[in-house]
């Protein structure tokens, strides 16, 4: 039995492969049922945006098998050639990467560490991992955690969409208050990913009122729905930034939607506008308002590049915990093996004792038997 890691990701794939084998919560939750893999072989698969990756203890075999159901899943022939391969140490050495945000596109991105728990408990509710993933994936969560409290890497806003709330945060909270936009009203003037990503981020700050505003209503509607929001027809997006202490700016539009002319004086005080579209969805014009600033990509981009470059200070200190962790993880692996005669010789007789238990209160659960074997089954 060795350790592996699969996959495709944004270091050895383009967006466009990794997209063709991305696997939604269905999609996994099939996966898992498909499997066969040999005894005692444990697995975790991760589907994200930027990566779809297969966590395995087992045989080569097992590997084989994995790729062929992804490759069923995408409905073409796994990509061998363009996919990444690593076992033993430097798989596990990946994953512990993985899940600090090491490997992230944007360096240092926290949201990987939540993706992580995701698939690891996906794979707990299928029955797909057992003692060794269990240690593994504790041991990149120790990783993340660590990682996170000990170093900058995942200090500051180094994506467009978190520049745009960092940087409102800095302009919209006085020097002395808590800086969070708690007491902003909001509204989202695009309900595509961009727009998305920074209301993702703006999630802790829970702000007092959110809008959004779209060309379908539809679409402005679900991901209204989705942060708690309400909506505003089109045809008013420029009163609702009026309204607003906050316009984020995310349309594919050619051209600006909106224009100096259009917008009324703000409600109360300033608005402060951040445009993160390509190109500028503001009108140059609307920074020239005395109660409009306007903030865009060239703004956003000098932010973003020094936290880049900070967080890359940051990178030989992180894998350095890494390192530390893979260590622990190692030394536990090659005791479990010296170990494991006497815990199989254990782990059957009390499987024995569970089984004699399960027959005999059987009739006392209205579950069926072999529900009763998973449930218990867990437990050990």
């Amino acid at each position: 039995m060795r350790f592996y890691a699969v996959g495709l990701n944004h270091e050895c794939a383009s967006l466009e492969r990794t997209e063709a084998f991305a696997l939604d919560a269905e999609d996994q939750e099939a996966l898992y049922a498909n499997l066969s893999l040999s005894a005692d072989a444990e697995i975790v698969v991760i589907s994200t945006c930027n990566r779809t990756e297969a966590y395995l203890y087992g045989r080569e075999a097992d590997v084989r098998q994995v790729e062929a159901l992804l490759g069923q899943a995408a409905g073409e022939r796994w990509p061998s050639q363009t996919a990444f391969q690593v076992q033993d140490e430097a798989a596990v050495r990946h994953l512990l990467q993985v899940a600090s945000g090491l490997r992230s596109v944007v360096l240092g991105e926290r949201q990987v560490f939540a993706q992580v728990k995701t698939a690891y408990q996906r794979a707990v509710d299928a029955g797909a991992v057992h003692s060794v993933m269990h240690r593994l994936l504790h041991t990149a969560f120790r990783a993340a955690k660590r990682v996170s409290s000990e170093t900058a890497l995942d200090q500051g806003a180094a994506s467009v969409s978190t520049a745009a709330v960092e940087m409102a945060r800095q302009d919209l909270t006085p020097a002395t208050g808590p800086n969070t936009l708690a007491e902003t009203d909001v509204v989202l003037v695009g309900a595509g990913k961009m727009g998305q990503l920074a209301l993702e981020a703006l999630t802790d700050d829970s702000p007092r009122s959110l809008t959004v505003v779209n060309r379908s209503s539809d679409r402005a509607r679900d991901v209204a729905v989705s942060y708690g929001g309400m909506t505003v027809p089109w045809a008013r997006r420029h009163e609702a930034v009026a309204a607003a202490d906050l316009a984020v700016v995310a349309t594919d539009a050619p051209d600006p939607v909106l224009s100096a002319a259009s917008l009324p004086a703000p409600d109360d005080g300033t608005t402060l506008v951040v445009d993160v579209a390509m190109p500028r969805n503001v009108a140059p014009a609307v920074d020239n308002r005395s109660a409009y600033r306007v903030y865009d990509l060239d703004d956003l981009q000098a932010w973003t590049e020094g936290v880049r470059e900070r967080r890359a200070e940051a990178v030989p200190a992180a894998e350095a915990i890494c390192e530390d962790l893979l260590e622990d993880f190692v030394t536990w692996v090659f005791h479990q093996q010296a170990l494991q005669p006497a815990i199989q010789a254990i782990r059957e007789t009390f499987d024995t004792i569970r089984e004699q238990e399960v027959d005999r209160h059987a009739h006392r659960t209205d579950l069926d038997r072999d529900e009763v074997d998973r449930l218990t089954e867990s437990i050990m």
